[in-house]
């Protein structure tokens, strides 16, 4: 996982639900890949955001207040924003459920009180995960989002949860191994 991200931004509001994010329509299967996805992100809040992220347009959604809230949604919308190309959604805050599936998931998120009045469709972003700084390039404006604790940089850079505990798992076997060897 790279810490710097610069892209264009896209804007969306306060309140945002997870089936906004990826409409129901497109759940009928969980063999999706990422790029089957891709065509169902904000589908319904705006047909033409796919094809503008894919091409390299947007690369960081900026949201208002509880972000990918309404239900219990697993996955599916985060596939669907990464497989569109989204590398980074900054909001002001975001449903439980979207957070913890977002990092468990190796997606980036930061959290930033403000961020949605700083920002609009189009700006260039340029930030740093590690540092949480937000640099809007368009405007100058420069951002301190919450930062991520070390665990969750460590979950984004492993590429999600998973990952992250089989590489800790066979760091403690080979610790034992060693010990018992010794």
């Amino acid at each position: 996982m790279r810490s710097e991200i610069s892209a264009g931004a896209y804007c969306v509001g306060d309140d945002v639900k997870a089936l906004e994010i990826m409409p129901m329509r497109f759940k009928s299967s969980s063999a999706l890949a990422d790029k089957e996805l891709a065509q169902a992100a904000f589908a319904d809040l705006d047909p033409g955001f796919a094809a503008k992220a894919l091409a390299g347009e947007y690369g960081i959604v900026v949201a208002g207040r509880n972000f990918g809230g309404g239900g219990k949604t697993i996955e599916g919308p985060v596939f669907a924003l990464r497989g569109a190309g989204i590398r980074l959604v900054i909001a002001d805050s975001f449903a439980r459920y979207f957070l913890r599936n977002a990092i468990n998931n190796g997606f980036a998120i930061l959290v930033c009180d403000g961020i949605s009045a700083a920002v609009q469709t189009g700006h260039q972003l340029s930030v740093d995960l590690e540092s949480a700084v937000i640099r809007n390039v368009t405007t100058g404006r420069e951002l301190k989002a919450t930062p991520l604790s070390g665990t969750a940089l460590e979950i984004l850079g492993a590429g999600g949860l998973v990952p992250y505990a089989r590489k800790k798992l066979a760091q403690r076997d080979a610790a034992r191994t060693r010990t018992a060897a010794g």
